[in-house]
């Protein structure tokens, strides 16, 4: 029966176009020269082996740029064979770093964008495997490192009875430093402590977490597994040990895991316990990124950064220091291979490494709220904000014309960063508020709007509501507000009639500070050419300074407090890969145009397509069927 499986390979093969079986032995002896360099630095592992068994490595990968080479560098110098990998929509060029590795390593590479799916996708990676011939499947995350204990990975691999269909692997997670604030490439060299105690698995930990008893990385996660490859293998979710028949415990191997290597990397936590919280994933079910989530909607995240990673030797945990242990075994594991590492930096793109993680989970998640805000216009107003704290700059945030709060909610994450308030305003379902000239447009993009709407969605991200106005924004009183002067950054995309922009526009500058900055919306919109006039006469009148352009936006101030802003934003678009700019000199002011340049597509040669459960061995039942998009290129953020 085996054999005749085996034999059905090259129909399969065939009918999928695998390109990426092809003369792997001259890939082989790439890897293996990298193998021999890496083990005259490394003492523990030797790696004179002979290809008795066939090791394939699976990954399901979304944003691992900084560390991916490093992974790979060291799974394929301690005794994997092959890889398979599947990229799911990584916009950080993780896609393009593989495509890259795919010319020294032997890597089967395929882009799925989408939700990740982890069960179905690693149980349709470890059949494909089988079919060409694996005798070992391990999956691997970019975050785990595999090592044997008091022998080579591969050699207890090749050691193993046959009998033993599954072993079952202790998993280790080992701590970073509290001042490690982006996931970059070389950041878990400093990941060299792990906790004294552990507990769990079982028992009532998230209780524990939650009062504070213990920080999560106290508890001691169900062991990984390494896998005999057979055509119906299945991976089960996160590839822990979920009671499968014929498992064998071993202490001969280890992986050593690195959850949380930098504080950038919850973001990514957040926005799966976005997910978890507004699926209505039941029960105690991803219950810690959930938690993380509802601290990121109360501002409270920063604390738990305190209990995640050390400082002094100890984590801590409601006030209180938690000792950890020294343990190298990580650190050495990824020095070993550093010199072969080629990944630097620059070839990391990832706009939310430098944000806080609530706002960079709302980067994630922009695209779910209704609503106009370009990624390029939030990354600017995080910029923005980030200098006007730098230099000292306070005061409020106001909004005049929030719709459904697609850029209130990250104003809202800036108030909260600095302490201060933030205030929309807009006519919501109130129509016998719009004039006659204004309501065709607003009947056709405004249609739907409500306050409780609004409402809605600002509180799916934030546990408090900002100060709302509703009335139209041309009858806002500064005066009687008592709010002249005290904003730091006021956002204007409400009415689009000439003289309405005109009357925000006389509110932004009442309402700004020194060193304010304001951002016109809808300036380049052919249905709002009100807009442009007002906001260009502006540029006319000499007493205002554009600072830059987007696509849809115009930034400028009537005060700059002492600050060349244009001069920062040159900076900070230099040191963004993706980013570039323009001088087009208007009516003698030098404005820059700020744009994202396109990010080429991977080429489809260095793709594959991983075939359906229902065209492998073992058939749809082995898990949740989902769909399989063809290859194709990640989004850019």
């Amino acid at each position: 029966m085996w054999h005749d499986t085996r034999v059905s390979v090259t129909l399969l093969v065939i009918k999928f176009g695998i390109r990426r079986i092809r003369n792997f032995r001259s890939q082989s002896k790439r890897v293996s020269a990298a193998s021999a360099t890496h083990s005259q630095a490394c003492t523990t592992e030797t790696m004179s082996y002979t290809r008795s068994v066939k090791v394939v490595g699976l990954y399901l990968l979304r944003n691992e740029a900084d560390i991916i080479e490093t992974n790979l560098r060291h799974h394929f110098a301690v005794g994997i064979d092959e890889a398979i990998v599947i990229d799911n929509g990584s916009a950080d060029g993780t896609l393009e770093l593989l495509a890259n590795l795919t010319e020294d390593m032997p890597i089967q590479l395929s882009s799925e964008v989408g939700p990740m799916y982890q069960q179905e996708r690693v149980t349709r990676m470890a059949r494909l495997a089988t079919l060409q011939g694996a005798d070992w499947l391990l999956p691997i995350d970019a975050d785990e490192f595999w090592v044997g204990t008091g022998a080579p990975l591969r050699h207890v691999l090749e050691e193993t009875p046959s009998e033993a269909r599954l072993l079952v692997v202790e998993l280790v997670n080992f701590v970073q430093s509290r001042d490690v604030l982006a996931a970059e490439p070389g950041c878990l060299a400093s990941m060299s402590m792990t906790p004294e105690r552990t507990f769990g698995p079982g028992g009532d930990l998230p209780r524990m977490v939650r009062e504070e008893e213990i920080g999560f990385v106290e508890i001691r996660y169900t062991p990984k597994c390494v896998h005999r490859a057979t055509p119906d293998a299945t991976v089960s979710k996160g590839n822990h040990y979920a009671g499968e028949r014929g498992a064998t415990p071993t202490d001969r191997i280890t992986c050593l895991h690195a959850p949380l290597r930098a504080l950038s990397t919850l973001t990514t936590k957040l926005d799966h316990g976005r997910r978890a919280f507004e699926d209505g994933v039941p029960g105690e079910a991803s219950w810690h990124v959930k938690r993380w989530w509802q601290m990121a909607r109360d501002g409270t995240l920063d604390r738990e950064w305190e209990a995640l990673s050390y400082q002094d030797g100890a984590i801590t945990v409601g006030g209180r220091r938690r000792e950890l242990v020294r343990d190298d075994r990580l650190r050495h594991t990824v020095t070993d291979v550093a010199p072969l590492v080629r990944t630097t930096a620059a070839d990391v793109h990832n706009p939310t490494a430098a944000m806080p993680p609530a706002v960079g989970a709302y980067l994630l998640a922009l695209e779910t709220v209704p609503g106009w805000l370009s990624m390029l216009d939030f990354r600017l107003l995080v910029e923005l904000d980030r200098l006007q704290r730098h230099y000292g700059i306070g005061g409020d945030l106001f909004e005049i014309g929030t719709y459904l709060g697609k850029s209130a909610i990250l104003l809202g994450h800036l108030a909260r960063l600095a302490g201060d308030r933030l205030t929309v305003c807009d006519v919501f379902e109130h129509i016998e508020l719009i004039d006659q000239e204004s309501f065709p447009g607003f009947n056709h993009w405004y249609s739907t709007l409500t306050e409780r709407a609004f409402v809605e969605q600002y509180q799916r991200f934030h546990a408090e509501l900002p100060e709302i106005i509703v009335g139209a924004s041309e009858t806002i009183d500064v005066k009687q507000l008592d709010r002249a002067r005290t904003c730091r950054l006021v956002h204007v995309d409400g009415g689009h009639r000439y003289d309405i922009v005109r009357a925000d526009a006389s509110t932004a500058q009442q309402l700004l500070s020194p060193g304010g900055i304001v951002a016109f919306g809808g300036i380049s919109a052919s249905h709002f050419p009100g807009t442009a006039l007002a906001v260009w006469e502006l540029v006319l009148g000499r007493e205002f300074t554009p600072l830059c352009l987007t696509g849809g936006k115009l930034y400028g101030t009537w005060d700059a407090g002492g600050v060349d802003w244009s001069a920062r934003i040159d900076e900070w678009v230099s040191q963004e890969r993706d980013l570039g700019s323009e001088i087009h000199t208007l009516a003698g002011w030098p404005v820059r145009r700020v744009f994202a340049h396109e990010r080429p597509p991977v080429p489809a040669e260095k793709l594959v397509r991983i075939p359906d459960l229902e065209d492998l061995p073992g058939g749809a039942s082995a898990g949740e069927k989902r769909p399989n998009p063809s290859p194709s290129p990640s989004p850019s953020l």
